[in-house]
């Protein structure tokens, strides 16, 4: 064969899927079979900064979903990170890592900054101050943060908090307020400055406490105002002791002004079937009407539960459904590498994996 044809059949080597060997990548990881475009995302790292997957175009880029509060899962993770990290060698330059939290409400920017800045962990963990953006990120990613997690993890974008009053002929006012800062889960300065804001500004009814007096009610020597806070786990109405500006207002604090001489079933609940359903009847007679994939749980009819069918809810779902499939996050976790094309080229499930593989993966496709 002469010097020409060689050199043909070496151009038709390389252009032949697997002559190159670019099809014949040894991966230890689950290969995707047939690599999507990784979804994009533009969160904030922990020095405030925004962060968007295009930023690192032309890069491998590990993608990994955790949280700091995390007890050993996440823990490992990001220890198994950092020694990937750190034993990189000549591929450091075109390799980028991310973490991104399941939990935005504790992860604040100014909380992942302590916590990396401790363990020395230099790249990016990204949040978001609106729990929207973060789950629709891992919605994107096919990432399911269990439905308990979730509950506990979203910071309360719409949260509301409720002031009842009830006046002597049973008559009631209800007023729900927005909370001013619930990412920081407080709503407002105290219990006063929840009342002023709940009577005065949002339902024009003026009071004078010290006079006794709420609208067009003031008490007398036969009745009195009291306040009542709002106890969740009871689904009750208490009797509070104490002055009202010493009450801190947070995302589930309800309060209630209510005349002493009054019927107490007659007033409204403090919070509607947990946000998740519609209150039909009154008094003993009220019961939730729960939103669907949401129902009643046993004896409590002021309450709404999932009934494992919600959008939110993982019980049908495969943690690893084939190499498309979605993660289950909260009690597992899951590391993506994302390939030059950013395209999602590997999927680690869990923790039970070989970080060295890991790292080998990882320079395979910077190499590629």
């Amino acid at each position: 064969m002469g010097d020409s044809s060689k050199a043909v059949l070496l151009v038709l080597c390389f252009l032949l899927a697997g002559c190159s060997g670019s099809d014949d990548l040894e991966i230890l990881g689950t290969e995707y079979r047939d690599p999507p475009n990784a979804p994009g995302f533009t969160l904030e790292n922990q020095f405030g900064e925004e962060i968007s997957l295009s930023d690192f175009d032309g890069k491998v880029v590990v993608v990994a979903f955790i949280y700091t509060s995390c007890p050993d899962v996440c823990l490992i993770i990001s220890s198994n990170l950092d020694y990937v990290d750190q034993n990189l060698g000549e591929h450091a330059e075109m390799i980028e890592f991310v973490s991104i939290t399941i939990d935005p409400a504790r992860d604040t920017a100014a909380h992942l900054l302590e916590w990396t800045s401790a363990r020395g962990y230099e790249w990016d963990h990204l949040t978001h101050e609106r729990g929207s953006v973060i789950q629709a990120v891992w919605d994107d990613w096919n990432v399911v943060v269990d439905a308990g997690h979730i509950a506990n993890s979203l910071p309360p974008e719409e949260a509301e908090v409720r002031f009842a009053v009830l006046f002597p002929d049973n008559s009631s006012l209800t007023s729900d307020n927005p909370c001013q800062d619930p990412f920081n889960l407080t709503c407002f300065e105290d219990g006063g400055d929840f009342a002023s804001s709940a009577l005065i500004d949002n339902s024009g009814v003026h009071y004078d406490m010290d006079n006794g007096t709420i609208g067009n009610w003031t008490s007398n020597d036969t009745w009195e105002w009291n306040l009542h806070s709002w106890n969740i786990s009871n689904g009750a109405w208490e009797l509070v002791e104490g002055e009202i500006s010493g009450i801190e207002v947070g995302i589930d604090t309800h309060l209630a002004w209510i005349a002493s001489n009054a019927n107490i079933s007659m007033i409204p609940l403090g919070v509607d079937c947990n946000g998740k359903g519609w209150v039909m009847g009154t008094g003993s007679s009220s019961h939730c009407m729960c939103d669907e994939g949401w129902v009643r749980p046993g004896d409590d009819w002021l309450s709404c539960v999932s009934d494992g069918t919600s959008p939110n809810s993982s019980n049908n779902t495969d943690p690893h459904e084939e190499s498309l499939g979605k993660y289950e996050i909260g009690h597992s976790t899951v590391t993506f590498i994302i390939d030059k094309d950013q395209r999602k080229r590997v999927a680690y499930s869990g923790i039970h994996w070989d970080v060295n593989d890991f790292l080998q993966d990882v320079k395979t496709l910077a190499d590629e």
